[in-house]
């Protein structure tokens, strides 16, 4: 008799399969179909009058996987570029990253205090909005091949300091949370070994990966891949001891092993894994949203959502000009790293948790759902919507010669 793990991690997947078969029938990212399947079919599933459609259980092995897809996702988007790659940019990506998370978390506070009219609400609503998704950007840029281009690099290191930001932040809120109990000294020095982890790693990535070629020069696949896989997952372990984000972890690594011979052979090997469980990742994120409260929140998600877009523009075509990135290029990087993710409801779920506005929640859940739905139209469409500034900024000049 098949386990009832086994036949729910298959019932998952069949669901999964669905929704990759009509991306691609379509041809668009699959990332919204894997939400809303998991939505409709997880615990927080409609019930019909004949049946319930609450068909796949959230057990502890489908969360499991999940967490594999974000560590893959963000292995291999290390993996594309290099430690040396980076840290010859690390001026101007440290500007760039600063303007982006300071300009998105000062619009998201100022958003929060007129919609909630509370300065601890506006803190957790600054927190859901001002920061990107991680996973989904990362499927973004592999779906629409853009892995290698060379904006990915401010993406990727925008990405890197929005992680910085979330430990300082995370820091702050629980001592608001706490009434009062912020320790400014422990927020201080946990920021800054963060900050020592990634510089470290980037500036001396090249020296790391000298010291690793040698050792992986396995000719046996399988101890090869046993070995690959140790290190990606004590990576993970590693930096969340030091309550920086696993996937941070599984990046950083990327970026070492990106410095050996042996990237190529890796990457080979870690394209199905991240495929495969990258969607389980989406599908589980699905399951976690109850759709049944959105109607009270919804039009504060659809002005955050618009509010966001527009921002987020603004914020994106600063961050690049800083990073010497104009026109095409810092069209794409404004419009793709516009998603928000599970961080913004782990936020809003905190935050309710400790005695905020129960509201929070739902508000989390359907800003996150609508930009993952917009962001992929909004990511495959940059070339349009820049041609469309250029022709509207050509006509405006017209009049005056």
């Amino acid at each position: 008799m098949v386990p009832d793990v086994v036949l729910n991690t298959g019932l998952a997947f069949i669901f999964i399969s669905a929704a990759t078969i009509l991306a691609a029938r379509i041809n668009f990212s699959s990332i919204p179909f894997l939400i809303f399947l998991g939505m409709m079919v997880g615990p927080h599933g409609p019930d019909l009058e004949i049946f319930s459609l609450k068909i796949i259980s959230d057990t502890e092995s489908l969360e499991l996987l999940s967490r594999l897809g974000v560590l893959l996702m963000l292995f291999y988007l290390g993996l594309e570029f290099s430690a040396g790659k980076l840290a010859q940019s690390g001026k101007s990506l440290f500007k760039s990253g600063m303007a982006y998370v300071a300009l998105n978390f000062a619009r998201g506070l100022g958003f929060g205090w007129i919609f909630f009219d509370s300065w601890a609400e506006a803190m957790v609503v600054a927190g859901i909005t001002g920061v990107s998704s991680s996973a989904i950007i990362t499927k973004l840029l592999v779906d629409l091949k853009r892995t290698a281009n060379p904006e990915t690099e401010l993406i990727l290191g925008i990405m890197v300091f929005e992680d910085v930001f979330i430990a300082a932040y995370l820091s702050v809120l629980s001592g608001i949370m706490a009434v009062g109990s912020l320790n400014i000294l422990n927020t201080v020095v946990n920021v800054l070994l963060i900050f020592a982890l990634i510089i470290s790693t980037i500036t001396f990535g090249r020296h790391m990966g000298r010291v690793l070629e040698e050792r992986l020069k396995f000719r046996n696949a399988e101890t090869f891949v046993v070995a690959i896989f140790t290190m990606l997952l004590m990576a993970g372990v590693f930096t969340e001891r030091l309550h920086v984000a696993e996937a941070i972890g599984a990046l950083l690594l990327g970026l070492v092993l990106a410095e050996t011979t042996h990237n190529n052979r890796i990457i080979q090997m870690i394209i199905p894994l991240r495929d495969l469980f990258g969607a389980m990742f989406f599908f589980s994120f699905g399951m976690a949203i109850n759709c049944r409260s959105f109607s009270e929140v919804a039009l504060v998600a659809a002005a955050a959502v618009i509010m966001t877009i527009l921002g987020n523009i603004a914020a994106g075509y600063i961050a690049s000009g800083l990073s010497g990135y104009k026109k095409r290029r810092a069209a794409n990087v404004a419009f793709t790293i516009m998603a928000r993710g599970e961080f913004s409801i782990i936020i809003a779920s905190f935050a309710v948790s400790g005695g905020l506005d129960a509201n929070l929640s739902a508000f989390a859940a359907l800003y996150v759902v609508t930009l993952a739905f917009i962001s992929p139209f909004l990511a495959k469409n940059t070339k349009f919507f820049h041609d469309t500034f250029e022709k509207a900024g050509n006509y405006l000049k017209l009049p005056g010669g």
